[in-house]
């Protein structure tokens, strides 16, 4: 697919750079300083690293969460640097099941992986549809995260697809309605 390519061919320090671009656009947004529990993921291959925005959140006092996959849906539990992890579907890391559990209800700020970006929050993704689930009955903001190279014109939405709150790149903050 073309944009995973595309992602394939950032540099590590271009990647780096942007993480750190990025952080820049959300540490003075209200719903960031609001939250005080960050769902977010561990970076697999080429995806936007997002572990400095999850370092900021623990020094800020956040409660930070990873997802781990159960059954067909996602659970998350707390997660710190240097916390054991183990592989899932296509060698994705994730928290071990003993990690406490927070409850979705509980999550203010979901931090979302993604192929791409449609212009209004369609959200592109890996084909197992977890976030789609998930995404059906959270209440907390969906914030995807990417390279400005992942922000792409719309597509066909099927009926179980779930829009995005937001997508934040190294280029900025988009917001959609």
């Amino acid at each position: 697919m073309q944009l995973r390519t595309e992602r394939d061919a950032l540099s590590t320090a271009h990647r780096a750079a942007c993480a750190d671009r990025a952080l820049k656009h959300l540490l003075g947004w209200e719903p960031w300083q609001r939250a005080h529990t960050v769902a977010s993921y561990l970076p697999h291959e080429s995806e936007f690293d997002p572990t400095p925005l999850m370092s900021v959140a623990i020094e800020q006092g956040k409660r930070v969460a990873c997802p781990r996959v159960v059954d067909q849906s996602l659970q998350f539990h707390r997660w710190e640097q240097g916390d054991p992890t183990e592989p899932t579907i296509g060698g994705v890391l994730q928290p071990l099941g003993s990690a406490d559990r927070v409850a979705t209800q509980d999550v203010d700020l979901f931090i979302t992986p993604l192929l791409g970006c449609g212009k209004s929050g369609m959200r592109l993704g890996y084909g197992g549809g977890f976030y789609d689930r998930l995404f059906a009955g959270a209440s907390g903001f969906r914030l995807g995260v990417g390279f400005a190279v992942q922000a792409v014109d719309d597509w066909e939405a099927e009926a179980h697809d779930q829009r995005l709150d937001g997508f934040l790149s190294d280029t900025g903050l988009t917001l959609f309605s």
